[in-house]
């Protein structure tokens, strides 16, 4: 039995089947929130991204890319409530499905990403959008949660290029542990300076292969509401897609979007969080 029929289970799915196409992007929900911190709820986020989806246009007018002329699979959600096996189960699922598809998670909490970039291949570097570094050493006493997480990677795997876009939080010790694991970042001063230049470019530049992780707390509160550790002084959604289609050129393997927390939205997170999965598709394919 594959790791896909034992742990996944079938939802309200999103999938599309276009006559002729071959089937180009899997999807994963990973409902998972329980080392959450402060606003638990990201665990309802992925049919909350699903309802969304089947309710907003998917053509990309900027990338002039139709998804409903393309085949992708919404496998439905991971079922697990213990973390370390939640993320084995992840990279088991991630390894059935990459190279031979792409592969697209909705979350859940950020310590999925953990088990998703596992399955990655050595050569592919790691692009994240959050407002925090996740490299804590523990937090409340877990040393493996939503907030340790990439600690906790950088220790078992050293990814050629790792960089983290809209970071503005995190205690001190987090900031000097970016740069003695050569985190290159792209702090929200740096945005509002304007002194970003072509960082992202030349990160993507220098990428073989790539995988991208969207916290959604990297947007501003105004503009999303509905996560789990809302920062303020984020970007605009506007902002997230510009740097979204600087990666138009990546060999994108797979991408997340988490942290959506749908008790805590008014229907502007999920509605974003759906365009961002449908640009992202576009993006990867």
């Amino acid at each position: 039995m594959s790791a896909i029929d034992a742990y996944v289970s079938n939802e309200p799915l999103i999938s599309n089947s276009a006559p002729g196409k071959d089937v180009f992007a899997k999807i994963l929900g990973v409902p998972f929130d329980f080392t959450s911190s402060f606003r638990p709820g990201s665990r309802f986020g992925p049919n909350s991204l699903r309802n969304a989806f089947m309710n907003i246009e998917i053509y990309s007018h900027t990338l002039n890319i139709d998804l409903e002329k393309l085949s992708y699979l919404d496998l439905g959600n991971l079922q697990t409530a213990d973390v370390m096996r939640m993320v084995k189960r992840v990279e088991e699922v991630v390894k059935e499905i990459v190279p031979a598809h792409k592969m697209a998670i909705m979350g859940g909490e950020h310590s999925i990403t953990y088990g998703a970039f596992s399955a990655m291949p050595e050569e592919t570097s790691l692009l994240i959008f959050d407002a925090h570094f996740d490299l804590r050493d523990e937090l409340l006493d877990l040393k493996f949660c939503h907030a340790t997480y990439l600690r906790r990677l950088l220790e078992v795997r050293k990814p050629k290029n790792v960089m983290v876009v809209g970071v503005r939080a995190g205690i001190q010790e987090e900031w000097e542990q970016a740069a003695k694991e050569g985190i290159q970042t792209i702090t929200m001063d740096d945005i509002m300076n304007k002194s970003v230049g072509s960082r992202l470019e030349d990160f993507v530049g220098k990428s073989e292969k790539l995988y991208v992780s969207i916290d959604l707390d990297v947007l501003d509160p105004a503009t999303a509401p509905g996560v789990g550790n809302p920062e303020p002084n984020g970007l605009s959604s506007k902002q997230l897609l510009a740097y979204l289609y600087t990666l138009r050129e990546a060999d994108i393997l797979g991408f997340d979007i988490v942290e959506l927390c749908p008790p805590y939205d008014n229907g502007s997170t999920a509605t974003l969080a759906a365009k961002l999965m449908a640009e992202m598709l576009c993006i990867a394919q």
